[in-house]
């Protein structure tokens, strides 16, 4: 179960430091034969975490856009920061 709108972590790195555990053990145990339905689990981590930006952060609180351009601004900036980024899958 993931809750990151509900986390109080400050920065987008503290929400990877509890997240990557659980990423890299479904990537491990899933993608091996059904790495197809990670894709699904991705996308809602991405929705998830733009609802976090929009939280967090004041600016982004009205414009769904400029949120997820932030976040694929943090994926480019930093591509290895979410496990699943840094091993390929897209979302």
């Amino acid at each position: 179960k993931m809750e990151i709108p509900r986390m109080r972590c400050d920065n987008i790195v503290g929400i990877a430091y509890h997240l990557n555990p659980k990423l890299r053990g479904w990537i491990r145990y899933f993608g091996k034969y059904r790495g197809y339905s990670l894709s699904k689990v991705f996308y809602v981590l991405r929705i998830k975490l733009v609802r976090w930006a929009r939280y967090r952060y004041k600016r982004y609180r009205h414009n769904l856009v400029k949120a997820y351009k932030w976040l694929d601004r943090v994926r480019e900036q930093f591509p290895n920061i979410f496990y699943h980024w840094s091993v390929g899958y897209s979302n």
